[in-house]
């Protein structure tokens, strides 16, 4: 969902403080995804 988001700011040149915000979101959510991944993985190979 993150690569969507910088579509339109890419295209028209502009990030507006909306836009902004939905990429931090993403941003954020991603990042929690990243390290539940990580920390799973860590325990796996002990």
């Amino acid at each position: 969902m993150l690569l969507p988001e910088c579509d339109q700011p890419i295209e028209d040149g502009i990030l507006t403080v909306n836009e902004a915000k939905r990429l931090l979101n993403e941003t954020t959510q991603l990042q929690q995804v990243l390290t539940v991944m990580k920390l799973h993985l860590e325990d796996e190979n002990g």
